[in-house]
């Protein structure tokens, strides 16, 4: 897998270059995806983001990389809606989230998230699963969410275990029909919140080579993660948090390897063998 997922993040980082070159020469660049602009966030009178602002462009792969306590679990909630931001804009293409007369529903149909906890319920297969909230929230025809259902379960490798229990399946496999949930309402933004941290080592694999099938399929994907390796290989860009600020965002090869920040360069070093 590294010399394809080497050659996909070149061709990637090529185009994210050819983009921003076309900034400077008066062509239209490709609007973004997700936007942050100087969002702010404390709980009580403890500052947890501090002035948080990116882009994430169609198609790039985003590592939220960070120490606890950097403020990436919050980032990730205040995309999703889960908290409200004190001060600054999130936008989801053309559309501010954090305006408050914004329809969250509307909104959370276009992003997709995948926690560490697999959350399915353990009453229903499979299949119910991962029609359950286009059926019941979006109001699709059950035909029309079963096929759609079975075509991501086929594509993931889980056709033949649309009809058994979450009881019945590997951590692994369980957060693949997390994953293909994520995927039913073909979401503009795809976030993954630390999505093998609850999976045995042995697991982890299965779920990183799933994440890299979608970024090579063109998914825009922003994800907080240990895996370091992996957001090495497979990231676009790196965005890594520190006490609530953006200390580096580029690609891996700039902020994993060639930083000469000494905190940067430490926080890496922890994770290399």
């Amino acid at each position: 897998m590294g010399g394809t997922m080497t050659t996909t993040m070149e061709t990637t980082v090529n185009d994210m270059n050819t983009a921003q070159q076309n900034q400077g020469s008066g062509t239209t660049p490709s609007k973004p995806v997700l936007r942050l602009d100087d969002v702010r966030k404390s709980f009580g009178s403890t500052p947890v983001l501090r002035g948080i602002s990116f882009d994430i462009q169609p198609h790039e792969v985003v590592a939220l990389l960070g120490p606890s306590g950097s403020g990436k679990s919050t980032l990730m909630k205040c995309v999703n809606l889960l908290e409200q931001v004190d001060d600054g804009q999130i936008w989801l293409g053309d559309t501010d989230i954090t305006d408050p007369r914004a329809n969250q529903d509307k909104i959370r149909s276009r992003i997709g998230v995948v926690f560490q906890q697999f959350n399915l319920f353990p009453h229903m297969s499979v299949l119910k699963n991962v029609t359950l909230a286009a059926v019941k929230v979006h109001h699709w025809p059950k035909d029309k969410a079963e096929a759609r259902a079975l075509e991501l379960l086929d594509r993931i490798g889980m056709r033949a275990k649309a009809k058994s229990y979450p009881d019945q399946l590997s951590g692994g496999q369980q957060q693949r029909v997390a994953i293909a949930r994520a995927l039913m309402t073909d979401p503009e933004l795809l976030l993954l919140d630390e999505i093998t941290s609850a999976l045995d080592p042995m697991l982890v694999g299965e779920v990183l080579n799933m994440v890299a099938e979608l970024k090579s399929q063109g998914t825009t994907i922003l994800m907080a993660t240990h895996e370091m390796s992996f957001a090495h290989d497979a990231a676009d860009r790196i965005v890594l948090l520190r006490h609530g600020v953006i200390a580096e965002n580029g690609t891996p090869r700039e902020v994993m390897d060639e930083s000469q920040d000494p905190e940067t360069r430490e926080f890496f070093a922890h994770f290399r063998h």
